[in-house]
Formats: C-alpha cells, structure tokens, sequence
C-alpha cells in the first residue's frame, strides 16, 4: 500500500511540475528524472537488466565450467608400470618406481575433495615436483644418465598436469556455487519484478479510477456552469414571455373595443349623419373609404393575431371547421391590392382554421410576387390531388434553399424566412406538410392536406 501511495505521490509531483514557471523549468527536468529513476527502480524496470546481465553472466560461466569438465575428462591415465631401461642401475630404477608410485596414488577424480583436501593434496604435489626438479638439477649437473633425467622430467610434467587439474577442478567447482547463488539471485529478482508488476496493475487500475473521478468532477463542473447558464435563458424567456403575454392580452382585448366596437359604430355614426349631397359638397367620399378598407384590413390583421396568439396560450383548444379554401382564400384576398394577380381554382373542401389557413396561403403569396423579376408576376393556386399548390413565375427557390430557410427559423433581415417559418409553423399545426419543387416557370410550394 505504501509503494501505491509513494507512485500517486510521484505522478502528483510531476503533473503538478508541468505548470512552472519557464525559468525554473531545468529543475523541473531534474525532477522529472528523478522521480523517473524512482519510479523505475519502484516498478521493476531497473530489475530487468539486472536479470539480463546476471542471464549472460550465467551463460557464460557455465561455458566456462562445460570446459573445464571437458579438459577435466581428457586427463590422461596414470602410467603404473614402469619400462625397465637397461642402461640404468638397480638403484635408478627403484628410484624411478618410487616417483611413479607416488603418481598412482592420487586419486583419479579430484571433484570428490574438499576444498582443504584438495590444497592438501596440491601442496604434497608441489613439494613432490620440488623435490624432483631438485634431483634433476643434481643429475645434470653429475652427467648422469640422460634416461634417468629425461624420466624425472617426464615426472615432474605429470605431477605439474595434475596439480593443474586440481586447479580447474577447484575452479569448476567455484563457478558451479557461484553460479547457483546467481541462479538464486536472478530467482529472486523476479519474484521481486513480478510482484512490483502486481503492484503497478493496481496502480494503474486505481490511477485510471482517479482519472474516471476527476473527468466526472471536471464534468459535473462544466454541467452545472450550464445549468445555471440554462436557468439564465429559462427566466428570460420567461420574462420575454410574461411580455408577450401581456402584449397579446392587449391585443387580444383591449385593442377589440377600439377595433370592432368603437370605430365601427363612429364610421357608421358618421354615415347616418352626413348627407349624400353634403358628402359630396365636401368632398369626403373618397377619404371615408379609405376609412372603410382600412378598417377591414384592420380587422382582418386582428383576426390574424388573435387566431395566431391562441398557438401559444395553455390549454387552449385549436379551433377548426369545414371551410370552401377556394371561396375563404378569394374572400381574404378582396381589397389587398395585388388580388388581380392571384388566381384561385377549385381547391375543395377542407377543415381547417379559415382564418389561419388563409394567412398561410397569403404569405406564400406574398413571397411569390415580392421575390419576382418577371414583367407579369403572377401566382396560381390550385388543386393537384392531395396536394394544394402555390405556384408563382418568379426567379425559383430551389429545395435547398426552402430548406435552409426552413431550419434557420425567425431571423431578422433581408430573406429571413419569417414568412415561411410562420405558414410551416400554421401547415402543422393542422397536421398538414409542406414541401418545395423548382418548377420551369418558378417555385411550387405544395402542401398535403390529405
């Protein structure tokens, strides 16, 4: 657990290194090495070329003791019988026999030995071969018999071979300990590696938990900046709506009287009281008129508004009935001043709010004359199956077009698309669909009434 928290503590120090300033910044490198060197010796990495150099150390000493066995093995047998030489004396040759009686007594392996018999028996060998190395010089010297010396040499070259072979027998043996503490160790680094490999699992599980806890903070952080973001929108579209509620109301009632109550009744008032020739001498015919239609296009914009507010009011019911389109549309059409352009077939009978509808059908209009650069503009409105379809002659608005219009809503400025958006927002709410086509002459907006 501890080694958990020390590898923690050493991701915190180098995160937290990272926002220095630039001038300490060679420190912080010195830092990030440390804990790096830390870090590895923590998490093994450091025991794994430890365990590749002991690996080749291993490899190589057991070369060494494979042929030390093989130098070893090759040891030459002991000659035990002597070749009487006729040259020699009785006495020489008992001599020699007793040097090579000395030579058949040690033993034919010295794997066997202990370590302190084995320097035993290396020393009695040494002062055997310095005693005959003696008797050598003393021959040479007398001139005696060159068989008798050349026989103390060869003796003195077995006894040298042997001493050797004790030699490499002690080192084969050291090697093969050595090796086996090597063995051990390496054993036991990875016991130690795969351990500490337990131990950076966990601390990567445990790490990646932390980074899963601190993204859902850092999460929940930025979800409540825009909660209350949200909030803020939410009360003013609330106060925006409290506005125009309170417009609509306005609308809706206090503007009803002065509209169909009050100026109705003054015009008619007016009517009664002037005479024709009186009218006629004051020459107010014409402006009474103006009155008059404006009054109705008045009263008809009213209407419009009031239908159109029922969209947005709770728990209000949708009104709607079976209507003529064609002799609604040619009624709500009378007095508009670009009425002798629209022409207006046999559409059917449809349910529908007449008044909304119709406002729909006048906006298409409306877009079909005013985008039109034709010396004749012109709008037909007629019946094609399901369909009922507003077809102008202008410049033609292409389905991409309508659609991006469709999708940028109520905009301020030049092509906006209010138009649209309100007849879209009015097709549906009577369930109907509206789509486009380029035609050859313009554009066909067709909606689905079926």
């Amino acid at each position: 657990m501890k080694k958990l928290i020390l590898i923690f503590a050493i991701f915190a120090s180098v995160a937290a290194s990272a926002q220095v300033d630039p001038a300490q910044q060679d420190t912080v490198v010195e830092q990030k090495k440390s804990f790096g060197e830390k870090l590895g010796k923590m998490l093994g990495i450091d025991k794994e070329e430890e365990i590749k150099k002991l690996s080749f150390k291993i490899k190589s000493q057991e070369v060494a003791i494979d042929s030390l066995a093989a130098a070893l093995e090759a040891k030459p047998p002991v000659v035990t019988k002597t070749i009487k030489i006729p040259s020699l004396s009785d006495k020489d040759s008992k001599e020699i026999m007793k040097d090579e009686k000395f030579l058949t007594t040690l033993p034919k392996s010295y794997d066997r030995l202990s370590k302190k018999d084995a320097g035993s028996l290396a020393k009695e060998i040494e002062r055997k071969i310095g005693e005959l190395m003696r008797q050598r010089d003393s021959l040479i010297a007398a001139k005696s018999s060159k068989e008798l010396i050349h026989a103390k040499e060869n003796m003195i070259g077995s006894l040298n071979r042997e001493k050797s072979l004790i030699g490499l027998s002690e080192e084969k043996k050291d090697l093969a300990g050595k090796n086996e503490e090597l063995k051990s160790e390496k054993e036991g680094l990875k016991k130690i590696q795969e351990e500490l490999k337990k131990y950076l699992k966990s601390a990567i599980a445990i790490l990646a938990l932390l980074i899963l806890a601190i993204a859902v903070i850092l999460q929940r952080k930025r979800i409540r900046v825009q909660d209350v973001e949200i909030e803020k929108q939410i009360q003013d579209i609330n106060k925006k709506n409290t506005y125009l509620e309170y417009a609509a109301r306005i609308i809706r009632h206090d503007m009803h009287s002065g509209i169909n109550t009050y100026i109705p009744r003054g015009i008619s008032s007016l009517k009664k009281r002037i005479m024709p020739d009186v009218a006629e001498t004051l020459k107010i015919g014409a402006p009474m008129k103006m009155i008059e239609d404006g009054l109705a296009h008045t009263q008809k914009v009213y209407k419009n508004v009031y239908e159109f507010t029922n969209l947005v009011k709770v728990h209000t019911d949708f009104k709607k009935s079976q209507i003529d389109a064609k002799e609604s549309l040619e009624k709500y059409l009378s007095g508009t001043s670009y009425s002798s352009q629209v022409s207006v077939s046999d559409l059917g009978s449809i349910e529908a709010n007449e008044q909304l509808f119709c406002n729909a059908l006048d906006n298409l209009i409306k877009n079909g004359l005013k985008y039109n650069k034709s010396e004749s503009k012109k709008v037909s409105i007629y019946r094609d199956s399901e369909y009922i379809v507003v077809e102008d002659n202008g410049t033609g608005l292409s389905p991409k077009k309508f659609d991006a219009l469709m999708k940028k809503g109520i905009e301020p400025g030049e092509e906006s698309g209010i138009g649209l958006s309100i007849t879209k927002a009015i097709v549906e709410e009577h369930g109907f669909s509206m789509e486009c086509e380029t035609s050859k002459n313009g554009t066909k907006i067709k909606i689905k009434t079926a």
